[in-house]
């Protein structure tokens, strides 16, 4: 029996000495479970993630999804229980409920590092490693699909959508290279349930906007660089902008835009060019932000100028959703999607 015990500690400790490990996104060491068949998000741009790559891991999700948001996305992770979120917007996690679901791994997003130790702390009591994934940047993004494949061991799968990534972006950027500087086209990106809410020039929730040719009209100081706060303006204000096109987050603004009498003498309003930027099942643009940019970017440079880039949205729509979300989209269903029905 003591030969027994011996032997079997020698090989506890050889499997723990040659554990395979990798380097999450703030630097750290982390084991990479020898399954990782139960995972768990612990903030929705990291479940966004989680979905694309491995929906089948998935053992819950951060908040509710709304029946529009169902409706495009597959009915066993939309039906899952749900556990909140460590540190971010919406219902805080349950960190009881968590272990219960005996996870074998929880991603984190990086910018809640700070406030996370504690959670990082109490579920390492558990052996439950905690690996903190960055989608800051669109170009994050695909960092964080390389890192998050690796510890779900989905390598294949991740290139494959680190590729599709790559060439969006790199098309995109290739267009508007190729614009000229007088045609670049002002935007307003219009939050909140009156559309005066939005991200200024240097706030990180608006890189979206130059990366496709546009030019944010809310400027802020450098002091808002990198930032991720949200700020109010006036009608007044928004006036002096007067952008050629305006994006609005809001659905139910959005919905009565055309009563609002207020807007109706700005140019975005008298040409047409306002328009609802898609949220589900999440959102295209930001809040969060998160690898549905992927999409967002082809679709919003496309918006701002279909005939310098010609290219067919609707089929775009449909294999972004088929690679990335697992599900097929009808020409009816994208047309709903894109009113955000």
């Amino acid at each position: 029996m003591k030969i027994f015990i011996s032997v079997l500690s020698v090989l506890v400790f050889e499997s723990a000495l040659f554990a395979k490990s990798s380097i999450d996104m703030v630097g750290r060491e982390v084991i990479v479970p020898q399954k990782t068949e139960k995972v768990f998000s612990a903030s929705p741009p990291m479940t966004a993630l989680l979905y694309a790559l491995a929906p089948e891991k998935m053992i819950g999700v951060n908040y509710r999804f709304f029946e529009e948001e169902k409706k495009y996305m597959l009915p066993k992770v939309s039906n899952l229980p749900v556990l909140g979120s460590f540190y971010s917007a919406g219902n805080q996690a349950n960190l009881e409920k968590v272990i219960a679901l005996k996870p074998d791994m929880i991603f984190m997003w990086d910018i809640v590092r700070k406030n996370g130790k504690y959670f990082e702390e109490t579920l390492g009591h558990f052996k439950i490693p905690v690996a903190y994934i960055g989608q800051s940047t669109i170009e994050e993004t695909k960092e964080a699909l390389h890192v998050m494949g690796i510890f779900l061991k989905k390598e294949k799968r991740a290139k494959k959508l680190i590729d599709y990534a790559q060439n969006n972006l790199q098309r995109v950027k290739n267009s508007v290279i190729s614009l000229e500087k007088k045609q670049k086209k002002s935007v307003y990106f219009a939050q909140g349930v009156d559309g005066l809410t939005s991200e200024c020039s240097g706030n990180m929730q608006s890189q979206i906007i130059p990366l496709v040719g546009g030019i944010n009209v809310y400027q802020c100081d450098a002091s808002f660089k990198g930032s991720t706060k949200k700020s109010k303006i006036s009608l007044e204000k928004l006036y002096i902008y007067d952008p050629d096109v305006i994006f609005v987050s809001n659905k139910a603004f959005f919905e009565t835009l055309n009563k609002n009498s207020s807007w109706r003498k700005l140019k975005a309003f008298r040409n047409k060019q306002i328009y609802f930027s898609p949220i589900s099942p999440f959102n295209w643009v930001s809040r969060p932000p998160s690898l549905m940019r992927i999409l967002g970017i082809v679709w919003m440079h496309h918006i701002l100028y279909p005939e310098h880039f010609k290219i067919n949205i609707e089929e775009e729509i449909k294999s972004f959703y088929k690679l990335f979300l697992h599900i097929d989209l009808s020409s009816k269903d994208v047309k709903k999607l894109i009113r955000g029905e």
